[in-house]
This record gives C-alpha cells, structure tokens and sequence, in this order.
C-alpha cells in the first residue's frame, strides 16, 4: 500500500525484476482509477477515453493523431485461479501469448503490483509492438495491452512501460 500510495503521489512504484521503475514523465501520464472495474493506472494525457465496448475491453485510450496507438485494459471473471501463475510459469505464458499474435517474445518480466503477481510480456509481430500485462485480483483477470506500430514503436516505448508499471488491480 505504500508503494502505490508513493506511485499515486508521483513517486517511485516498486522495480521490475530487470530494475524499471515507474515515472510520471513530466505530465505525459496522469493518474486514472475506475472503482466500479476495480484498477488503476496512469493514462496517457489527452488520448481519446472509449468506456467498454463488451466482451472486447473495459476502457481504452487512443491517441488523437495516430489511432493504431492504444492502451486498453480488459477484464473477465475467473471462478478458480487466484493468481496469475495458475495460467503457468511466466515464459510458458509469454509464448503462448505470442504464438496466439503471431508475434515474437522479446522480453517477459514479473512484478508484485500491490499485493497481486503481475506478468509482463514484450511481443513484436510484423506491424506492431506490443506491451501486455496479464494479472489476477478478486475473481478477475485484467489484461492490460499497449500497442504500437513498429514504425513509431521507439516514440511509445518509454511512455507505455511507466502505464504499464503503473497499473494495479484496485481501484480504490
């Protein structure tokens, strides 16, 4: 609670096994928190917010210029698993997941986001890039996604890494 406490203040949200750590990126990310869905996380400023479309994703954002860039966050109810890890060791999970896109692991990573085993997962497929981030909280799956082309994929990279270090499953 005091890291998330530290990350809602601006400060520093706990490391990333590779040793990132969470930045606010002078103004470029502001905090967002939907109680109802049950998460928060840092939003990109002044990107276009859809409220859930179903069965596709709870809330997503779109930048206003280029709209293949989004961050979207889903979710769906599971009956047993209690943590991530039910679904199986993180690179196991990361391949699946990029065999499913027909995309490339580039990297895959696990942190605690506040209480809750978080992966992480790096994909590259033929026309875009990918951050996702897969965890379990109170009888839900969250999948947070963050996507780029790989043409503009160096301008995002930075920017989606902190949303992607931001975000907890609790929105209170």
């Amino acid at each position: 609670a005091a890291a998330a406490a530290a990350a809602a203040a601006g400060g520093v949200a706990p490391a990333l096994a590779g040793g990132d750590t969470f930045n606010r990126m002078s103004g470029v990310l502001e905090p967002f928190t939907d109680v109802q869905k049950g998460f928060k996380l840092y939003k990109p400023v002044a990107w276009n917010q859809f409220e859930a479309d179903p069965g596709v994703y709870d809330m997503k954002w779109v930048d206003l210029i280029e709209p293949f860039e989004t961050v979207q966050v889903s979710t769906s109810p599971v009956s047993t698993a209690t943590s991530i890890s039910a679904l199986g060791e993180l690179d196991e999970v990361g391949a699946k997941f990029a065999k499913s896109r027909d995309a490339q692991l580039v990297s895959s990573k696990s942190r605690d986001a506040d209480g809750s085993l978080a992966y992480t997962f790096e994909l590259k497929g033929d026309a875009y890039h990918e951050y996702l981030l897969l965890t379990i909280n109170r009888g839900k799956l969250y999948r947070l996604s963050t996507v780029a082309s790989n043409k503009r994929w160096s301008k995002r990279e930075e920017m989606y890494k902190n949303v992607v270090l931001s975000f907890v499953p609790k929105g209170f």
